[in-house]
């Protein structure tokens, strides 16, 4: 038979399995310059109802920005130093709502209050992140390409 203090001793260390989770683990998107290298310098795409447009210089940085259905404009911009002894490949995170500054120098997405804001912002980095994986694939098949027909001379 299942002794019911088994069952209890369980129970708390599932519990607290997951409070140790809640309050040490991260949730959300992780700012990493290897996710957003070869972005292009500018582009406009369409996520989640919203038209963003981005600006990068290099892999360095980048922003974007879009309107919200409010009518408040929602831009963000992320810095990536090297000069960063900790985490020189972690990118800072600015947030700024109407011109006011929501968020600054955050890693990860989960330090965001507002939810719907953080999932906007969520949807919008992985939205760039897919951007910038297929401007790397195309450079490398365009540069695996092989020119056709000038091989030969009449």
């Amino acid at each position: 038979m299942f002794p019911i203090e088994l069952a209890y001793l369980l129970v708390a260390i599932a519990i607290g399995a997951l409070l140790y989770r809640y309050y040490t683990g991260h949730g959300g998107v992780e700012l990493v310059r290897s996710d957003y290298a070869g972005l292009p310098a500018e582009g406009q795409v369409s996520v989640r109802h919203h038209e963003v447009r981005w600006s990068a210089r290099d892999d360095d940085s980048f922003a974007a920005a879009w309107q919200l259905g409010s009518g408040h404009l929602v831009g963000i911009r992320v810095r990536f130093d090297e000069r960063d002894e900790e985490a020189p490949e972690r990118g800072q995170l600015q947030l700024s709502v109407d011109r006011r500054t929501t968020a600054s120098g955050i890693a990860w997405t989960d330090k965001i209050r507002d939810r719907a804001l953080r999932s906007d912002v969520e949807g919008v980095l992985n939205m760039l992140a897919r951007e910038a994986r297929q401007a790397r694939s195309d450079a490398a098949r365009l540069a695996a390409a092989r020119s056709v027909g000038g091989e030969r001379e009449p």
